[in-house]
């Protein structure tokens, strides 16, 4: 059995941090042939809430082929280097580039024979845009590290290869395999002409447009009822959007409900007729995925995976503007019941084609068994 160290700041049942986590527990739940998984990550939440857990500091079963230990924040380096150097793993995989305690301190501390960076969307131009200057100090530094260690890199798709080979280097080492997620139900809600619900499940910050969103819906004349569900990520970004929020006229309505565990956002997918997300960018989008799994049309920008949706009517891709997001909305609050049902439909019918879950076991599969 492979050995695998999985270093990540947060894992389940932390939830706030969004994509990753739900990244790598849909791995460790799936891919059980063959690999042995060890998780180190903290014992807090995003919000440095404490998780519900039994045990801190102690390596606890999480399945049959997986074990965790959630390190406290108390002298924190000293026992995550303790972690790192007790045993010797085959694969080091590490979740993130930007994290000292996570990413920088098992390739150190860890005698891994092979280290893989699953880089998550984070070298996507838009992500690199936030914060550049800190950033491109940050990875000056950390990339003749990544080239002296012989770091490998994961990607969860073309796109992203070619950022990672363009920030380090065309001779680096990119494997491509895609995420594993979550499928739910399909469920189909009545809609009516002039009528809609939307949602959106997303970190609250600026990469998510989320004011962008709410602009648009303040000189929209239909009847709008719109969900929002994520953390507070940058609290002077969600003042702004309150701002609005506050003088909306009366045919919308916003509902924030705060962050809400994967396992009880069903309802609320079940209640939407649309999935709007223009983001910034995406590296996958778990939510988004999520959304056309539960028959969810979804309106989302570019700079995703999920592309060409109205040709397939199973969503829009806009950019992410204010005029662009009226039009959006407006062209699925027209729809009637019939019209939507089949876009509907289409969405449940494309994500189930969109990730075929046995060939993204293998190729995770053959990234961890490589010898390269």
């Amino acid at each position: 059995m492979k050995s695998i160290l999985i270093s990540i700041p947060w894992f389940t049942p932390a939830y706030k941090a969004g994509g990753p986590v739900q990244s790598v527990l849909n791995m460790v739940n799936q891919c059980n042939e063959e690999l042995n998984f060890s998780v180190v990550t903290a014992d807090t939440d995003i919000d440095d809430i404490q998780l519900p857990i039994t045990h801190s500091n102690k390596w606890l079963y999480f399945n049959d082929h997986t074990k965790v230990i959630y390190i406290s924040a108390q002298n924190r380096y000293r026992k995550l280097i303790a972690a790192f150097k007790s045993e010797k793993y085959e694969v080091a995989f590490l979740t993130g580039i930007y994290s000292f305690s996570f990413t920088l301190l098992p390739l150190f501390f860890n005698r891994a024979s092979r280290y893989i960076i699953s880089v998550r969307g984070m070298l996507h131009p838009s992500a690199l845009s936030q914060k550049k200057f800190k950033k491109k100090i940050y990875l000056s530094i950390l990339k003749p590290i990544l080239m002296l260690k012989k770091v490998e890199f994961h990607a969860t798709d073309e796109n992203e290869k070619e950022y990672i080979l363009s920030y380090m280097g065309e001779h680096a080492k990119v494997w491509v395999a895609q995420n594993i997620p979550k499928i739910l139900e399909s469920n189909v809600s009545p809609k009516q002409r002039g009528k809609l619900r939307l949602l959106t499940v997303a970190l609250i910050g600026p990469m998510k447009n989320y004011l962008e969103v709410l602009k648009a819906l303040s000189e929209i004349t239909a009847e709008i009822e719109y969900d929002i569900c994520g953390p507070i990520y940058w609290p002077e970004y969600w003042v702004a959007c309150q701002k609005i929020i506050a003088i909306l006229p009366s045919n919308i309505k916003v509902n924030y409900h705060g962050a809400i565990p994967p396992e009880k956002l069903s309802p609320l997918y079940g209640k939407a007729h649309v999935f709007i997300c223009p983001s910034q960018s995406e590296n996958f989008g778990h939510a988004i995925y999520e959304a056309f799994s539960a028959g969810k049309p979804v309106i989302t920008s570019f700079n995703t995976p999920w592309n060409d949706l109205k040709k397939m009517e199973t969503g829009l891709n806009i950019q992410p503007q204010k005029e662009e997001i009226i039009a959006a909305v407006d062209f699925f609050c027209k729809m009637d019941n019939t019209e939507y049902a089949l876009w509907s439909k289409n969405a449940a019918s494309y994500a189930r084609k969109s990730v075929v879950i046995e060939e993204t076991k293998q190729n995770y599969k053959k990234m961890f068994n490589s010898s390269y």
